[in-house]
């Protein structure tokens, strides 16, 4: 654990939330994640001895609880840290995102975030399909009332809408800064205004828009 040796409350929280990936795995909580392998799934590059040591820590601190059978949950101090939250991510959108690098982008992560972030709740279930050029992934969007899922596996129901596009442009979708009406990424089953109006993207968007 870091330590600064000051009586300040800035040095305090920041012994707090300053160990690596703390920060991260806060977000990942304040967004539902609950299980140690969906938290594992959410940051990518941790292994599995620092999540484990990283949650015992937050425990510790009162931030985080175990919950049954095998999971977490935040405390009221740890959904006190939505705010803090946010209002970073707003800093860095503003002032510390660039273009991204070739090894941050990641195709499985940014797909279970655009499956956190859809708006349409249908009345009946709607499959979205997502080809993925490159990498070459594909992924289908499970849309049903009460339930949103990411399958990497064929969920066994007919494809509504098949959304082509590299890596690269899915987080362009994600940050807002490009939408399905682009030319360059692909639509099918249904008009692409009417699909890009399903998802809510990134709470960080607005401030990415270019």
């Amino acid at each position: 654990m870091v330590r600064y040796g000051q009586y300040c409350p800035v040095a305090k929280a920041a012994e707090v939330l300053g160990d690596r990936w703390t920060l991260l795995l806060a977000r990942e909580l304040l967004q539902g994640a609950e299980g140690f392998n969906e938290l594992e799934r959410g940051l990518p590059g941790i292994s599995r001895s620092v999540l484990a040591q990283r949650l015992r820590t937050l425990e510790r601190r009162g931030i985080v609880q175990r919950a049954e059978p095998r999971g977490y949950h935040l405390t009221d101090a740890g959904r006190d840290l939505a705010g803090v939250i946010d209002k970073l991510g707003e800093w860095g959108a503003t002032w510390a995102f660039g273009d991204p690098l070739p090894d941050e982008l990641d195709p499985d992560l940014v797909m279970g975030w655009i499956a956190r972030h859809t708006a349409k709740r249908p009345e009946t279930r709607t499959v979205i399909q997502f080809d993925c050029r490159a990498p070459k992934r594909r992924y289908w969007l499970v849309l049903e009332p009460g339930d949103v899922s990411v399958c990497r596996e064929a969920p066994g129901f007919d494809t509504d809408v098949l959304v082509e596009a590299d890596v690269q442009q899915l987080y362009g979708l994600y940050f807002g800064r490009t939408t399905l009406r682009d030319p360059a990424i692909a639509v099918r089953g249904a008009p692409r205004g009417e699909v890009d109006s399903w998802f809510a993207w990134s709470k960080y968007a607005p401030a990415l828009r270019v």
